[in-house]
Order: structure tokens, then C-alpha cells, then sequence
């Protein structure tokens, strides 16, 4: 049990407890109790001397005082019972018949009143060492020779001594406190931190299981440590370890391609990349479950510059999809549903611009012409959509010659070229032969040169190259125009997307040309990219492999 502190500032048990000082107590008694022993036992005669007597009784009541009640503090340790300990060896000490060197005793209670009443127990040493020097003055005046010099001596060095220790003692307990308060306020800080980092781990926990999203742990190694309840109650991705993860057969959005396992989202976040927003669908090849879209993102833990793993959050927007699945296939049954009559308007159209008409009347039905046109290549465009967002792209390799592809397309829009008056080249080059439709990429082909021609300016220039490398072949067109911002090149081959300035030029279209690239080109496991830059141009090529 602890000394209970007192009022005064001055008297403060800090160091040890009550229970301690009781013990202190019985080992001081026990030291004086030897010690008049063996001065009783040198000579007889010290026994029963008032001094002697006095000091015994004085240090019988402090133990009693100290032990009958274990529970005492606070004034009685720390005061009474060491000044009763410093009455009794200074009664002692006052004994002539005693031997000098009993002095040193005195030293334990003025270290313990230091220590435990501060600068009142500094006082009371003070007070007795006066006393003490008085008595040992009066003394040297009835010694001669070496009595004297060492009553002389002892009157200012015991005094002297009795006092350091105290002031020693006074300085050690404070610095102890000191010390004491400090370890207790860290201990205290570490506590109210411990505290708020569980409320924070009981608050992300909450967070974390309550989500309606599914979420993702991946330590560092690349093992899944956690996953909530919402992602494991998924009907393809329930599972706890990557693992199981990599049973999963991740296919592109739109191309329904199979994703190599390396270049997954899930294998992406186990390496620390950071991404938002990716979308795929996914199957599982051990369980009887349908395919499911789901979107992920991911941000890695980095801790003082280490990295500790990833967290993935994965949303299931199946529905959704399912949604835009069924648009597309309405929109491709009316589109299909368009072609028949649009190609009977067309082909009327034609009977009837080959007859003798007046000229107002022919030029009427040549801007109907023109616009029947246009719609019959939007609704090729629509059923093409429709055909490749159900992953139904048909391909009828070949070896062909991209180079004499791009001829023939070249060839095929150099009259629509000079009507604007735009320079139309293909530059030199060796033959690049691929294994590839030629139908598909003839088509890739001729939709990003006629986007060349018709966002150039009107004296501009457009070059095609066709360039072999060994391991693959790629074709870019590059025009002279205005160009779009480094953001907007960023969505080119989004459905429906059309820039900004593509739609302040007036240039009809739908957004849907270079989408469409984009599919045939990943259809032959090639890779498409675009550039630009404001008011210098822009470049769109594609890649494909050589033929093996």
C-alpha cells in the first residue's frame, strides 16, 4: 500500500510505501539494537546509563509506532518515526562513555527524513545537527590533546554531514519523482493512445463489415488477410486467399477477352498499384455460377515509405451491365430492323437519280441520298456495337500485307481528300505481313484516316506509315489539325465519346468510329493508342503482332 501524501508540500512519502518504511524501520532498530550489544558486551558498565536508557526507549517506541499499525502514513512515517530514530542515535551519540563513530548512524534517519519530508525533514536535520554541534562544542572544552581535535573536528563535519545527506536525499527524491511523474505521464499518453488506436480499430472494423461494397486486405507478401461480409457473401469472388483468387477468369469489359492472370486487377493490387474504377467480368471455372461484372480499385498501405499491402475495394455492378446489354441488343434489333428499308430507299434512290429530273428536284433528292447515307452507316455502326458488346466479334485470319491494305485505303479516300483539299500520302516503306481479317483491319484502316481527313485543315496534309520492326508491325496516321487536349485523347476510344472539338466543328458522327477500332484491334490481340497536341496535330496508331 501506497503513503498517502500530506497537505504540506514539504511532506510528501514519494519514494517508497508504508509498507516498505515498516520494514526500513525494523532493520534501523535492528542496527541499534547490535550496536548496543557489542557496546554493552565491551564494557558493562554503559548499561543502564541515562543516555544509553533514553535512546533505547526512543527507538522502542518508533517501531512500535511503526509496526503495530502497518496501515499508518502520510505525518507518522514520515516525520515522527525517522525524527524518533534521529532522537535515539543522538542520545546515543551524547553518552560519553559511547564510542564516536556511532555518528554514522545517524546518517539512515536524515537520509529518510530527506526523502520523505523534503525540505521539513532538511529542517529538522538542520535542528538536530545544531543541537549535536552544541554538544560536541561543550565537550571539546573539557578534552585535551587528540580528544579534543577530534571533538574539535566532529562538531563541524557531523553537523556538515548530517545536513548533505539530508539535502542529498532531499535532491535524489525529487529527481526520482521527477522522473516517476515523467514515466507515469508516458505511461498515461501510451494508455489514452492505446485507447483512441482501439476506438479507431473498433471504428474502421465497423466500417469495414458494414460497407456495402466488398473489401479487400492484401498484406505485403500478396496474400489476402481480410475480406468483409459483403465480398464474401459474393457468388464468384467468395474466398479468403489469393489462391482461390487466381481460380478466377477475368474477362476485358467489352471484348469478353480473357485477362492474363499478371495483368488482373486483383494482381495488380497484391503489387501496390494504385487505380480506381476498373471494370471486368469474372467467372469461376470450379463453381456452377454466372458470369458477374464487377468494378475494383485499389490503393496500396505505404507506412513510413514501406509498403504493408493493399486494400481493393470491389463493387458488383452486374445489374448495371445487364442493363446496357439489354440496350444495346434493343438498340441493334432496330437497327437490324432499319437496314432492309434504308437499302430500299437506297436502292430506289438510285433508279431515280439515273432518270432525266429537273435540277432543283435532283438536288433534293441528293441531299436525301446523302442523309440515307449517313444513316445506313450509323445503323452498320449500331449492329457492329452490338455484335462486339456480346464478345461476338467473327475474325477470318489471313496472311495479309499491311502495307497494301493501307494502299488500297489510301486509294479508296483520296477523292474525299482532294475534295478538301488535303495532301493524302503513304510513305515509302517495306512490305509488313500480319496474320489478321483483312476486312476488319481495312475497316480500322479507313476510319482513322477519314477522321485525319476530316478534322485536318482544309490545305492540310495527312501521312500514313506502315512500319516493320521484326516482332510486330504498326501502322500510324498523322494529320496537321487543330488536335484535342491530353485529356480528351485520353477518351478517344470510349463509346459514344466525342471531343470537344469534334463537336464544335460541325463534323457529323456518333462517337462510335474509334470504339470500334479499339475492338478489332484487341480482337487480334494487337494494341491501339492515339496522341495529340493542340494546334500541332494528331496521331492514331495500332500495333499488331508479325506473323510468327
Amino acid at each position: 500500500m501506497s503513503a498517502t501524501p500530506h497537505t504540506s508540500r514539504d511532506v510528501r512519502p514519494r519514494v517508497i510505501g508504508a509498507l516498505r518504511l515498516n520494514r526500513v524501520q525494523l532493520i534501523v532498530a535492528g542496527i541499534l539494537a547490535v550496536v548496543l550489544a557489542v557496546v554493552i558486551a565491551v564494557d558493562h558498565s554503559i548499561f543502564g546509563l541515562p543516555w544509553v536508557t533514553l535512546a533505547a526507549l526512543t527507538m522502542t517506541a518508533a517501531t512500535v509506532l511503526a509496526v503495530v499499525d502497518r496501515r499508518v502514513a502520510g505525518v507518522t512515517m514520515s516525520i515522527i518515526v525517522p525524527a524518533l530514530d534521529l532522537a535515539a542515535f543522538a542520545a546515543l551519540f551524547a553518552e560519553p562513555l559511547v564510542p564516536r563513530n556511532v555518528a554514522i548512524l545517524m546518517v539512515m534517519p536524515a537520509f529518510w527524513l530527506g526523502v520523505t519530508a523534503g525540505r521539513l525533514g532538511i529542517g529538522m536535520v538542520m535542528g538536530a545537527s545544531g543541537v549535536l554541534a552544541a554538544v560536541m562544542a561543550v565537550r571539546a572544552t573539557d578534552s585535551v590533546g587528540v580528544v579534543l581535535a577530534a571533538n574539535a573536528v566532529g562538531a563541524v563535519l557531523v553537523p556538515i554531514s548530517l545536513i548533505s545527506t539530508a539535502w542529498f536525499a532531499y535532491n535524489y527524491s525529487r529527481t526520482i519523482e521527477r522522473q516517476q511523474l515523467a514515466i507515469l505521464k508516458r505511461e498515461r499518453e501510451k494508455a489514452a493512445l492505446a485507447k483512441e488506436r482501439a476506438a479507431d480499430a473498433t471504428l474502421l472494423d465497423a466500417i469495414f463489415e458494414t460497407a456495402r461494397v466488398g473489401l479487400l486486405l492484401i498484406d505485403a507478401d500478396g496474400n489476402v488477410k481480410r475480406v468483409n461480409s459483403t465480398l464474401a457473401q459474393h457468388p464468384v469472388l467468395a474466398g479468403d486467399s489469393l489462391t482461390e483468387l487466381r481460380k478466377l477468369r477475368i474477362r476485358d469489359l467489352e471484348s469478353r477477352r480473357e485477362i492474363a492472370e499478371s495483368a488482373s486487377p486483383f494482381m495488380r493490387a497484391a503489387r501496390g498499384e494504385a487505380f480506381d474504377n476498373v471494370v471486368f467480368w469474372i467467372e469461376r471455372a470450379d463453381r456452377d455460377t454466372a458470369m458477374s461484372a464487377v468494378t475494383v480499385s485499389s490503393r496500396p498501405i505505404v507506412i513510413d515509405g514501406e509498403f504493408h499491402g493493399s486494400i481493393a475495394s470491389v463493387d458488383d455492378v452486374t445489374t448495371y451491365m445487364r442493363m446496357l446489354e439489354d440496350r444495346d441488343d434493343f438498340v441493334a434489333l432496330v437497327s437490324h430492323e432499319l437496314r432492309t428499308p434504308l437499302t430500299s430507299i437506297a436502292g430506289f434512290l438510285e433508279l431515280v437519280l439515273d432518270e432525266e429530273l429537273p435540277e432543283s428536284l435532283r438536288s433534293w433528292l441528293l441531299i436525301v441520298q446523302r442523309n440515307g447515307d449517313r444513316l445506313r452507316a450509323l445503323v452498320e455502326d449500331l449492329l457492329i456495337v452490338g455484335e462486339m458488346s456480346r464478345g461476338e466479334v467473327r475474325l477470318e485470319h489471313e496472311s495479309v500485307d499491311l502495307r497494301m491494305l493501307a494502299a488500297e485505303a489510301v486509294h479508296t479516300l483520296d477523292h474525299r481528300a482532294r475534295r478538301r483539299g488535303v495532301r493524302l500520302r503513304l510513305l515509302e516503306g517495306g512490305p509488313a505481313v500480319v496474320q489478321a481479317d483483312p476486312r476488319r483491319i481495312t475497316q480500322v484502316m479507313e476510319n482513322l484516316i477519314s477522321n485525319a481527313i476530316k478534322y485536318t485543315r482544309d490545305d492540310g496534309t495527312v501521312d500514313v506509315h506502315v512500319d516493320a520492326d521484326g516482332r510486330e508491325h504498326c501502322v500510324r496516321v498523322v494529320d496537321d489539325g487543330e488536335g484535342v487536349p491530353a485529356a480528351e485523347a485520353l477518351r478517344v476510344f470510349e463509346r459514344f465519346y466525342r471531343s470537344t472539338s469534334a463537336r464544335s466543328s460541325g463534323v457529323q458522327g456518333a462517337g462510335l468510329g474509334l470504339w470500334i477500332c479499339r475492338m478489332i484491334i484487341d480482337a487480334h490481340g494487337g494494341s491501339i493508342s492515339f496522341a495529340s497536341e493542340p494546334g500541332k496535330g494528331s496521331a492514331a496508331s495500332f500495333r499488331l503482332p508479325a506473323r510468327g
